[in-house]
């Protein structure tokens, strides 16, 4: 019987050679550049609901959510314009750099919300708990960024064409 050696192989190992490096085939340029339109209009949407939220007023909304309106809106007009660059320019490195700006910027968005936290759900339908869970989920969320800022840094400067 004769058998080839990426038969018996998982499948995610048949992409690695033979010093263990796995080298996966990135997306298309096609697929990323549907992903870079969707999340301009995502975050064109959402740009447009964080501002209007004021005019609103629902009660989970405490008075200092005008301290941190300029910071969402700052990242989220960071987040559009690099989703455009790349769209418009598609080299890796001009990627990688726009993902650590990009995660950079949600990393201290984040923490601006933990700190300052213009939210209140005590005293609005019995949601006291998402006071307590929102500040853990926004750690969380300062740990991902920071990992995915170091992630693409280590792209960018180990990146081969």
């Amino acid at each position: 019987m004769n058998t080839t050696t990426h038969e018996h192989m998982p499948r995610w190992a048949r992409k690695c050679d033979e010093f263990g490096k796995r080298h996966c085939d990135e997306k298309s340029y096609g697929k990323r550049k549907g992903e870079y339109v969707g999340n301009i209009i995502f975050n064109l949407i959402f740009l447009w609901i964080v501002n209007k939220i004021p005019d609103w007023n629902p009660g989970f909304i405490g008075g200092n959510y005008g301290a941190v309106l300029w910071i969402l809106n700052v990242n989220i007009l960071i987040q559009i314009g690099g989703n455009a660059l790349m769209w418009i320019f598609d080299f890796r490195m001009l990627r990688y750099l726009s993902r650590i700006i990009m995660e950079a910027s949600s990393f201290l968005t984040v923490m601006t919300l933990y700190f300052i936290y213009p939210f209140d759900f005590s005293h609005y339908l019995n949601l006291a708990w998402i006071d307590r869970i929102l500040p853990i989920l926004f750690i969380i969320a300062m740990v991902v960024s920071a990992f995915k800022v170091v992630g693409n840094i280590w792209k960018l400067i180990f990146w081969r064409p």
